[in-house]
């Protein structure tokens, strides 16, 4: 049922030429959210719900960096990977333009992380995000997020758990920045960079994040649930000046060109 609601979703990208109507909700602010490899539509409901239950009333991109449906291509076509994030860079530095004043945050998942690192790394005209959310990442868990932090207002916060499966696999295979035989930042952690200790925070999984529907598996972070209480307070810092009196938000959707 998932991949069949993917495949909607891609449908419709290819008849409106990749990006529905921006809705009004873009004077309130800005999340991009990335999907992991195989872009399978992990969290894409499910995010966007989340934030609007929880009170966020900004615009929620849903950012399709592939349409490959296959998990271990994406891992492994870093060069492809890369193009799609300079792709978002320029996306993001485009509503920067248009609203300088709004809080831009990016959410992302498994080896959606690797591409929305590389996009906010590469940001120009003085563009920067708030925060980055990393939700199972496949990055490697000593890679520099040093250039990251730079185009960066606010913090990563780092959901990881032990229990990720599939995170082992990624150590055979490869991390979405190439390296084989390390942890990956969702199932140990990110190594903060030296004098930038402050801006990273690791959270492991506990065990009362079952109730809100995350186990410590892979994908199950995107949990409506867990978006709403635990992920949003990172989306709302501070941008309660954002809010409209009332919202009629829809997540929009766009893939990479």
């Amino acid at each position: 049922m998932r991949i069949i609601t993917t495949l909607l979703i891609s449908f419709c990208l290819i008849g409106t030429c990749g990006c529905q109507k921006r809705s009004t909700a873009e004077n309130f602010g800005k999340t991009y959210y990335l999907d992991g490899a195989g872009n399978w539509g992990f969290g894409a409901s499910e995010v966007p719900g989340g934030l609007e239950q929880a009170g966020y009333h900004g615009d929620v991109e849903l950012y399709v960096w592939t349409l490959s449906f296959n998990p271990l291509v994406d891992q492994l076509n870093i060069p492809g990977a890369r193009l799609r994030a300079s792709a978002l860079a320029r996306r993001i530095e485009d509503y920067h333009e248009r609203y300088p004043d709004r809080k831009i945050n990016v959410i992302a998942l498994s080896a959606g992380t690797g591409v929305a690192t590389w996009a906010i790394e590469d940001l120009e005209r003085g563009t920067k995000i708030h925060n980055l959310v990393l939700l199972g990442s496949s990055l490697s868990h000593d890679y520099d997020m040093r250039r990251a932090l730079e185009k960066m207002t606010g913090k990563i916060y780092v959901y990881h758990s032990p229990y990720d499966e599939v995170l082992e696999t990624v150590k055979i295979v490869g991390t979405i920045d190439g390296k084989r035989g390390v942890s990956s930042i969702g199932a140990v952690g990110l190594k903060a960079p030296r004098g930038m200790e402050d801006r990273v925070v690791n959270t492991p999984w506990n065990r009362s994040w079952v109730r809100l529907g995350w186990a410590g598996a892979h994908t199950d972070c995107t949990n409506q649930k867990f978006v709403r209480y635990e992920i949003a307070k990172h989306i709302l810092d501070g941008s309660e000046s954002e809010r409209p009196a009332q919202s009629h938000r829809r997540a929009s959707v766009a893939s990479a060109k």
